[in-house]
């Protein structure tokens, strides 16, 4: 008899917490939310404000200044931002003090695309370029079909995260049948080819740099092709 009583108490208090629950968020429903653009944080590359996307925010009319929570809907508001081009990802949240926050990250540039205007994303996606911003990514010249992106964003990617190659490549560039780069030490071409198998190509300039530059050889080429296996072509000036 006293186990059942004891039951029935807990159950009578568990009941209470979850209508305690319910009640709290239902009222937190009708709070208003003062929201600013300091409510949203970014990991960013500065592309675009936070103020700038607050105010999109209110132009759709998914936010104001002032809010029910209620109103408040995440998924629409994620979803709008990341319309916007320069966005990667999107979360939003309201805290049980119903306080709103919004936290983005943009896309991160890989390549600056000279006769496009747009970079390329670590994932080859576009990034609408601004004018005078600098950045600190390697350039491509030339036109490519565009089912190219994604690997031309890749090998910028490998290139960027070697030590020797980032400081060793000036630039990459294509004509209508292979890519290239140009190195910033010596005068040579060196041609890739397309753009298969490009970390096994690389490696293998890496080592034929690395056997040739304590001599003078390197000075004499006019250029080198990575496209045959195990090898590298070198072609004098």
């Amino acid at each position: 008899m006293k186990i059942k009583f004891i039951h029935i108490i807990f159950t009578i208090f568990i009941s209470l917490k979850i209508l305690a629950v319910v009640y709290t968020n239902y009222i937190n429903g009708f709070n208003i939310s003062s929201i600013t653009s300091s409510n949203i944080s970014s990991h960013s590359n500065n592309f675009i404000s936070n103020d700038s996307i607050f105010n999109i925010l209110i132009s759709a009319k998914l936010l104001s200044d002032s809010t029910f929570v209620k109103s408040i809907d995440l998924n629409k508001i994620e979803s709008k931002v990341l319309e916007i081009p320069y966005i990667d990802k999107v979360s939003s949240s309201i805290d049980i003090q119903s306080n709103f926050s919004l936290e983005i990250v943009e896309k991160k540039p890989i390549i600056d695309l000279k006769d496009y205007d747009f970079y390329l994303s670590e994932k080859g996606e576009r990034i609408p370029r601004i004018e005078n911003k600098k950045l600190n990514i390697k350039s491509f010249f030339g036109k490519i079909d565009s089912i190219v992106f994604y690997d031309l964003a890749y090998l910028a990617k490998y290139i960027n995260n070697d030590n020797f190659f980032i400081e060793h490549i000036k630039y990459i560039y294509a004509d209508s049948t292979s890519f290239y780069f140009s190195v910033n030490d010596y005068k040579y071409q060196v041609k890739l080819g397309n753009l298969n198998n490009y970390e096994n190509k690389l490696k293998k300039y890496k080592g034929f740099y690395a056997a040739k530059v304590n001599t003078d050889l390197l000075k004499n080429f006019n250029k080198l092709d990575l496209n045959f296996n195990n090898q590298v072509i070198a072609q004098k000036k």
